[in-house]
């Protein structure tokens, strides 16, 4: 039996026995998998050096594509470089695999390789049409043995709670599924795949999730552990220990201690935040005004006579002084 992939590999202990183990996929969600490609209209010409072009040699005619297709190797990060103390996200752009030059998105096919470098092509909105929608009704078929579903077959967890009118059906339904402790095995269609489901009790209301399919669960894999290796004495012993060691079950002794240490060094850097490229700094708040300053500015400058009545002022009395000298004359 060929083994899958490992993911991890170390030690299993309890107590002071050592186990070495390896660790690989029970279960994986099976999807057919699309790659972007596009139809170039045509092959872009070599680049020619002077070295390899003879005098009045025709250029060779662009041969057609129409029946090929070609992958994209991979984005490219494109836009201008960022200022010193800045970051800015990181964009992608598909880039053919002829010329390197840019795709453009109506050019965009999903391509499912059948076989090495041979694509079925669809358009976007084809394989949209053929996406399950999401249902409204979740039809229940049967109902099983909670105790008979192996917790390998779950996927997702979600909590089922009644909508408005339905408080009391749903308070029958937990109740009777509490009581005889069997489960509801049913399907329902969401962000466009459909999914199986089981519906259970839990401490205060029902449970739904989702499940792998059969042949998603890789059953063939699983290592079958060779029973006679083991003798009387000793498995005697090892349920003692398990005893000695057994305790009740408490999620909040289960700690994601890498999460915790990442959000230390995150807290442990904040006051050197950089700002986003082409942000520019944070908006001061304006200042709190005081009003009855404010005021008092105010009362001031109506008080004054405009700018252009000040510019008069010095013009009409030097217009008076001379009336009254000719007067006196």
């Amino acid at each position: 039996m060929s083994m899958a992939s490992t993911v991890w590999r170390g030690r299993l202990a309890f107590g002071m026995v050592s186990i070495p183990v390896r660790l690989h996929k029970a279960a994986r969600r099976e999807r057919i998998r699309f790659r972007h490609v596009y139809r170039p209209a045509e092959i872009p010409e070599a680049p020619e050096s002077d070295e390899d072009v003879e005098e009045e040699t025709p250029t060779p005619a662009r041969q057609p594509l129409a029946n090929k297709v070609q992958p994209f190797p991979g984005p490219v990060a494109t836009g201008p470089a960022p200022e010193p103390e800045t970051v800015a996200p990181v964009r992608n752009m598909p880039v053919g695999d002829l010329n390197r030059a840019p795709v453009q998105a109506s050019q965009v096919l999903k391509g499912f390789e059948i076989e090495k470098d041979r694509y079925v092509t669809f358009t976007p909105g084809e394989l949209a049409a053929v996406r399950a929608k999401t249902s409204t009704e979740l039809s229940i078929a049967e109902f099983v043995r909670l105790q008979e579903i192996d917790p390998i077959f779950f996927e997702t967890s979600y909590y089922a709670a009644p909508d408005r009118g339905g408080e009391k059906p749903y308070a029958l339904l937990f109740a009777a599924l509490a009581e005889t402790d069997y489960a509801a095995i049913g399907s329902l269609a969401m962000h466009g795949r459909e999914h199986a489901t089981v519906i259970r009790a839990g401490r205060r209301g029902l449970i739904l999730h989702s499940l792998f399919y059969q042949n998603e669960v890789r059953g063939d894999e699983e290592y079958p552990a060779d029973r006679t290796l083991v003798n009387a004495k000793e498995l005697e012993l090892a349920k003692t220990v398990i005893r000695a060691l057994s305790a009740s079950f408490d999620a909040a002794k289960l700690k994601d201690t890498f999460e915790e240490r990442l959000r230390a060094l995150i807290d442990s850097r904040t006051e050197t935040a950089i700002a986003a490229y082409g942000q520019g700094e944070a908006a001061k708040p304006a200042p709190v005004m005081d009003i009855m300053e404010a005021l008092r500015k105010s009362l001031e400058m109506a008080r004054k006579p405009p700018a252009s009545e000040r510019a008069k002022a010095p013009a009409a009395r030097k217009a008076v002084k001379g009336r009254l000298r000719r007067a006196h004359s």
